[in-house]
């Protein structure tokens, strides 16, 4: 029973409650001052966590997600110690392979999910009142463009001082409360908001953040050792204003199987090699034209069994245009090349698709034509369809690997490093990109098929990242920028480690002009591109200011040197990368599993690198027929690629501790056929049933017979050199695409020919090299361990104008590895040939005086010496064995490579690839050896 005086009680206090209800809206609490954010003043406030989950995944729909469980995912308590768990960015609905298996690597259970169900606002204030005790600070980020770009850099300090990261669109009293709790005293701000309730610092601009956090970094631990260089652009789209689509087929073209030689050459002579399928046009308007192209083979059936395959070509429909441009100019790749298919549960492709997205600039009314070819085994025809989507975008800087930037503050921090994050690094053709002459450049996005855009290109990465990274690097060392010697000595002797993270329109790449494969708006190179791609600028202090000549040389010293320690992160999209970096920390978690994996290394090396100039064959094939470009080294046995397997496996692998596993030639392809396969091939055409040995075939290319993914993926260490583009390598040479047309008898004469025709890559059994290349297709489904992987390749390490999943190193990274090496252009051989070698023809006996002289000379232990990219590898893995890290093994390398080559003289150096220019006659064909000094610029920029 309530009494009358009680009743009054409760109604005081129901007033004295409403009234302090009001007070909490209406009360404006004294005005709290600015403090100022130094590394001395923040280093005194910090946060306290609760428990922290074991591992961490967050959906990759909002670039804000990562950026808020950062300092839950990596953290520093007050005397600096780190606690760091994994965080995977991931696509919920469609998950990479990378992240589910490194996930399972790593083995720490995933008890945190962001799905992508909450606002940036909501999860950040959720999370920071589960995980957080209390916290003197808090990082506040606005829900925006401008709030992205200036938190970005400065998420690092809340790592470092474990305190909460907070988004959001307005400070409103749900923050504020949430801050109450956690008894905030200060705020950072990044972007336009405001509050008065919090003593704050503003945080102006990505400067004032990258320069507030070098000051905390000094502060807590001692000096800046790491630098993340990336753009967060590539996490904001541009917008679309418009778009249109178009599908081309299903249409009906003829195989061009070699295997089917007969049939081949009837649709060659009747219906040329590619055909046209359809034809699209970009709008008149459409300024900046994203074209998104999916080209798919529709009878896919054999493909896991016999390595069936599409390509597809877009080319500009305009006479005046390069013909290669006219072909090529827009895509060049195919489901096997570039190709990333769609695979069921069991791994067995249910889609053969090529993908891949490109930017044209200013080409609106144009018309673009579709090509493809098609190499079915056992069908005489196949069907394909192409899918076109062209975006009218409102600026042309549109990243190709979406959104890596939300990651690098974890990556980042957890090197105690500094976060150099800006929008105009990037760099795509607009109005404003012109030639010395003032002339603009319309097409490709790229100077892989736009070479007119290379000369602005390395103009802006010049001014616009190399300037203000040196202006960085003078800060951290405390020396003037004008002090450039100074500078130069002084990284030279005290490198810092530089992560660049981005594609190359986020973070573009200097493209130095190569003889070989030379920059030529008249006749571009549009399928591998022209010119040397680099980021050695990114490590070089002192290059001469606007020279990406061949030569192109440094200012303080006589070779051009790298002084600090340079390497790309980079990967489909953020899912790959994320993958990546945690493999990277969880390195050891994961190695500790894999058994003796650590103390193995795969040793593969391809055919087709062994050349000579035999003076009669040269005559028929080159001068009569025209069959060999003029002056061209033709692949004929010399026992150059067989001595430098075993020469790897003894010199530079076994040294190391490594168990090596070798193989050469077709052994050292990916897979090999099986009996079915074999016996399908076989009863294809007539001609096969009559010809086509399968015993033979089976001893030369059977599953049995091929280690190379066995050996790949139970390696630490992996070498592989063979011939090359940008999507694929493929280990068997001519050996192999002479085979498949009879026995050993006719075999061995044919192999008396294949070399002299396209440069010893057509012939009967071409395309048995497709099922066990080193393709995108391919490599994509491995299960590689953390490894370390060098390709010895022409151009499959191009990342300038080549969509990520086109891309072949990338594959590697895709599939598990650590840390690929690979040249962007025309990799050198270093002659092919082995010594003594006193003239520029070679006769039989000349080429097994060589042979036989060096065999006797490893008997005894005593190996020819290394070069080209050979040479640089050699040096990194002495490295290795001191117990330095990759990326100071392999700068170490490059700085020692040119003063050790340099004076080397040879006579001829055979690109990986098959590009075949005639530039031997000018280059090569010398009556004596020759320094080809500028190859070996190449060498050293390309890596």
């Amino acid at each position: 029973m309530v009494m009358k005086g009680d009743r009054v009680i409760v109604a005081i206090g129901v007033v004295i409650l409403l009234l302090a209800a009001v007070g909490v809206y209406f009360y404006k609490p004294a005005e709290r001052k600015a403090f100022t954010a130094t590394g001395e003043v923040l280093c005194l406030l910090h946060g306290t966590l609760r428990e922290v989950p074991s591992a961490i995944e967050v959906a990759d729909t909002n670039p804000f997600y990562p950026l808020i469980v950062t300092p839950i995912a990596i953290h520093y308590d007050k005397s600096g110690e780190r606690e760091v768990i994994p965080l995977f960015v991931k696509n919920i609905s469609n998950p990479s392979k990378a992240i589910t298996r490194t996930k399972e690597l790593i083995g720490k259970p995933v008890d945190l999910v962001i799905n992508g169900g909450k606002s940036p606002k909501e999860l950040s204030l959720e999370l920071a009142e589960r995980f957080w005790k209390k916290t003197d600070l808090a990082l506040l980020i606005k829900d925006d463009k401008e709030g992205y770009e200036i938190g970005l850099p400065a998420v690092p300090i809340a790592s470092y001082l474990s305190i909460p990261v907070i988004v959001t669109n307005k400070m409103d009293s749900r923050v504020s409360s949430v801050l109450g709790k956690l008894k905030v005293k200060h705020i950072l701000v990044c972007g336009n908001l405001s509050t008065e309730r919090f003593s704050s610092y503003k945080i102006r601009d990505p400067e004032d953040a990258l320069n507030i956090t070098i000051d905390l970094v000094e502060e807590l631990f001692g000096e800046v050792k790491y630098i993340t260089l990336t753009n967060p652009l590539d996490a904001w789209p541009p917008k679309v204003l418009d778009r249109k689509q178009v599908t081309i087929g299903p249409v009906e073209i003829p195989s061009i199987c070699s295997t089917k030689i007969v049939q081949t050459l009837m649709n060659f002579i009747l219906k040329g090699g590619e055909i046209e399928i359809g034809n699209f046009t970009i709008p008149e308007d459409y300024k900046y034209a994203l074209i998104k192209f999916e080209g798919i083979n529709l009878d896919s059936d054999e493909v896991d069994e016999l390595g069936d395959a599409v390509n597809f070509y877009v080319g500009i429909d305009d006479p005046n245009l390069p013909e290669s441009l006219q072909d090529k100019g827009v895509v060049a790749g195919g489901t096997s090349w570039g190709g990333i298919p769609v695979r069921d549960a069991t791994g067995k492709v249910i889609k053969d698709r090529f993908y891949t997205e490109a930017i044209l600039y200013d080409m609106g009314g144009k018309r673009c034509k579709v090509t493809a070819s098609g190499t079915w085994f056992t069908k005489s025809k196949g069907r394909v369809m192409a899918n076109i989507e062209i975006l009218k975008l409102d600026r042309p800087t549109y990243a190709m690997a979406k959104k890596l930037s939300t990651i690098t503050p974890y990556l980042t921090a957890y090197h105690k490093g500094i976060l150099f994050a800006r929008s105009d690094f990037a760099f795509a053709p607009d109005d404003n990109a012109l030639t010395r002459d003032l002339k603009r450049c319309p097409g490709y996005y790229s100077p892989m098929r736009n070479p007119r855009l290379a000369e602005p290109l390395c103009k802006h990465v010049f001014d616009k990242i190399h300037k203000p990274l040196n202006a960085l690097l003078a800060k951290l060392a405390g020396i003037p920028l004008n002090d450039l010697r100074h500078l130069r000595d002084y990284y030279k002797d005290n490198p810092v480690y530089i992560a660049v993270v981005g594609d190359a329109i986020m973070l573009p790449q200097i493209v130095y002009q190569n003889y070989m494969e030379p920059l030529d708006e008249k006749e571009p190179i549009a399928y591998t591109g022209g010119g040397t791609p680099s980021d050695f600028i990114y490590g070089d202090i002192d290059p001469i200011p606007y020279d990406w000549s061949n030569l192109a040389n440094d200012t303080f010293s006589y070779y051009p040197y790298q002084e600090n320690i340079v390497g790309r992160i980079i990967g489909w999209d953020v899912q790959d990368v994320s993958a990546l970096i945690n493999r990277v920390i969880f390195y050891y978690d994961i190695i500790n599993k894999l058994g003796d994996w650590k103390d193995t290394a795969a040793n593969l090396v391809g055919g087709g690198q062994d050349f000579q100039r035999p003076p009669i064959r040269y005559f028929i094939f080159g001068t009569l027929l025209h069959l060999t470009p003029r002056g061209e080294p033709m692949k004929y046995w010399t026992g150059y690629g067989e001595v430098f397997l075993k020469r790897t496996e003894e010199v530079v692998l076994k040294p190391m501790g490594f168990k090596v596993l070798s193989a050469y030639d077709t052994e050292a392809a990916l897979v090999g056929f099986t009996d079915n396969a074999l016996e399908k091939i076989k009863k294809s055409c007539l001609l096969n049933r009559l010809l086509f040995f399968k015993g033979y075939m089976k001893k030369l290319v059977g599953q049995d017979v091929v280690k190379g993914k066995e050996y790949v993926e139970r390696s630490n260490l992996i070498w592989l050199n063979a011939h090359g583009n940008q999507h694929v390598f493929m280990a068997p040479g001519p050996y192999l695409v002479a085979a498949g047309l009879g026995g050993p008898i006719l075999h061995r004469i044919l192999l008396q020919i294949v070399p002299n025709v396209m440069g010893g890559f057509l012939g009967p059994g071409y395309h048995l090299v497709n099922l066990g290349e080193y393709s995108t297709r391919n490599v994509e489904n491995l299960n590689l361990g953390p490894s370390l992987v060098w390709i010895e390749s022409c151009v499959v390490g191009r990342i300038e104008g080549v969509y990520p999943t086109e891309s072949g190193f990338q594959a590697f990274l895709h599939a598990g590895a650590a840390a690929v090496i690979a040249s962007s252009t025309g990799s050198n051989i270093a002659g092919g040939y082995l010594e003594p070698k006193k003239h520029r023809y070679d006769l039989p006996w000349t080429v097994w005086r060589a042979y036989l002289n060096t065999t006797r000379n490893m008997k005894k232990g005593i190996y020819p010496d290394s070069h080209f990219g050979y040479l640089i590898f050699e040096e990194m893995c002495k490295g290795l064995m001191k117990n330095a890290t990759v990326g100071l093994a392999f700068r170490n390398a490059k700085n020692a490579y040119l003063p050790k080559d340099a004076n080397w003289t040879l006579w001829w150096n055979p690109p990986l690839g098959e590009n075949l220019k005639d530039i031997y006659s000018k280059e090569m064909s010398k009556s004596k050896k020759d320094r080809m000094l500028k190859a070996k610029y190449i060498s050293f920029q390309e890596y």
